[in-house]
């Protein structure tokens, strides 16, 4: 019996281990409130990904694309990434101006930035990658869900 615990607690360990691992390749977001400060440290191009908590598309993304490792380590190194939540309630300054919550009903609304942002063509979709290149001019947006390879391939243009 006690052989059989030990294996448990051994296999349990493992795996404890392995997630760890998997959580050090993940995608390492800025903040808003940092990314002034990085920017003035080292100058990267910019990924804005855009996305709500309801939206399945955007937990894949989440939790697939973003966790890929190759494409962890590739935006991690060449990219500042900033996550925004499309129904973010508080204030966030973006390029020098400020950006805030506009409630469209009750307990409903949309963040200004995310409609600056990811707006084309007249309609907000989720989810939505905005890529800005070193000197923050716009490079394009990408609605819908990528892979980790395709986001790869992208991101390997702008370099």
């Amino acid at each position: 019996m006690k052989k059989y615990c030990w294996i448990i607690i051994v296999a349990c360990c493992s795996l404890s281990l392995g997630n760890h691992s998997a959580k050090a390749q993940a995608v390492q977001w800025t903040s808003f409130e940092h990314l002034s400060d990085s920017l003035r440290k080292e100058r990267k191009p910019l990924l804005v990904f855009i996305h709500t908590d309801w939206c399945k598309y955007c937990k894949v993304m989440e939790t697939k694309t973003f966790k890929e490792p190759l494409l962890a380590d590739a935006l991690n190194k060449d990219f500042y990434c900033l996550s925004l939540n499309a129904e973010e309630t508080k204030s966030l300054v973006f390029l020098n101006r400020k950006y805030k919550f506009k409630p469209t009903g009750v307990n409903t609304g949309i963040h200004e930035l995310a409609e600056v942002l990811g707006t084309e063509q007249g309609k907000l979709t989720f989810p939505t990658m905005v890529l800005f290149d070193q000197n923050l001019q716009l490079q394009g947006r990408i609605v819908g869900v990528m892979t980790a390879k395709q986001l790869q391939q992208l991101c390997e243009q702008m370099d």
